[in-house]
């Protein structure tokens, strides 16, 4: 394990030079009013694995599953009635084909306000996509499909099958960059792949830090456990904090796997946001079951800072 954060800090120090990507993107506002203090602000953010989100049309770039109308329709039905229940302000999804299908699933919760969102289609052989809904002020919105990265060996080159979708948000005028990923699945043999892919976030999320960001979230399915070498390259040096260690152990699982239950979801966040965390859960219950086979975590903020 020694070996392995030696090789992390190496990593994650020479992404901070002076290369040009989308990780050195800002919001620049040039002749902005301090308008003073910001009055708080609550935030709450779901992220959930809704399983196989695909439409009733076949994309011939991928082999996506197609659904029949009505099994896409009560699909759509059995999320919505979840994230009705919910009412998060943030919703980052995993496993959605589509814009259609999203703004499909959007128009299935008219009430909960969600006048943003966004989804840019991957590499994931079945078309699976991150992708999310917001009710609050969304300023930018950052794509990492496309980039090359190092794994943790240095010797290989990978991408994100899945997109790392940076989402730049202000509730209540406090500026907020939540990261939603989806690294790559441990059944499909792609343990290098998907330690790789951690790497790379926590390398973003570092650089953004460095960069003057104050508040960084990353949150998805990360498809690995507490204690290995992905999660741990997402919690090294405490720079990203588990906001889910504050559930009950008993509580904290997210996925049954041959009768077991295991934790692959999560949300992580830098220090100073950890200061603002209300509450963190897991959502259980015939419902969620009724939706998807993975749970979702929920975290409310209370931002002041």
């Amino acid at each position: 394990m020694r070996h392995f954060l030696r090789s992390l800090a190496a990593i994650v120090l020479a992404a901070c030079g002076d290369d040009a990507s989308p990780m050195d993107a800002t919001i620049d506002a040039p002749g902005e009013v301090d308008a003073g203090p910001l009055e708080p602000a609550t935030f709450r953010v779901l992220t959930w694995n809704v399983q196989n989100l695909f439409d009733d049309r076949n994309d011939p770039d991928f082999a996506d599953d197609v659904l029949t109308t009505s099994a896409m329709n009560a699909k759509i039905t059995a999320i919505a009635r979840v994230l009705n229940s919910v009412d998060a302000d943030f919703v980052a999804l995993q496993e959605v084909e589509n814009l259609r299908v999203l703004d499909l699933l959007n128009a299935a919760v008219p009430s909960l306000g969600y006048t943003e969102r966004d989804l840019r289609d991957g590499f994931d052989g079945r078309g699976i996509d991150v992708a999310f809904l917001a009710r609050t002020p969304v300023t930018m919105v950052v794509s990492h499909i496309g980039e090359r990265f190092p794994g943790a060996s240095g010797d290989e080159t990978y991408f994100f099958t899945r997109d790392a979708l940076e989402v730049f948000t202000t509730p209540g005028g406090h500026p907020i960059t939540v990261m939603n990923v989806h690294f790559r699945s441990q059944l499909d043999g792609g343990d290098d792949r998907r330690l790789a892919e951690a790497l790379q976030a926590r390398r973003i999320a570092d650089r953004r830090i460095l960069l003057g960001t104050e508040r960084m979230l990353i949150i998805g399915d990360i498809n690995d456990q507490p204690g290995s070498d992905v999660y741990d390259a997402l919690v090294a040096g405490g720079g990203m904090v588990d906001l889910t260690t504050r559930i009950p152990s008993a509580d904290r699982w997210t996925f049954v796997f041959r009768g077991v239950r295991e934790q692959l979801d999560y949300a992580f966040a830098n220090p100073s946001l950890v200061e603002e965390v209300a509450n963190v859960r897991i959502l259980h219950g015939p419902e969620v079951d009724a939706a998807s086979d993975h749970q979702p975590v929920i975290v409310e903020f209370l931002l002041t800072q």
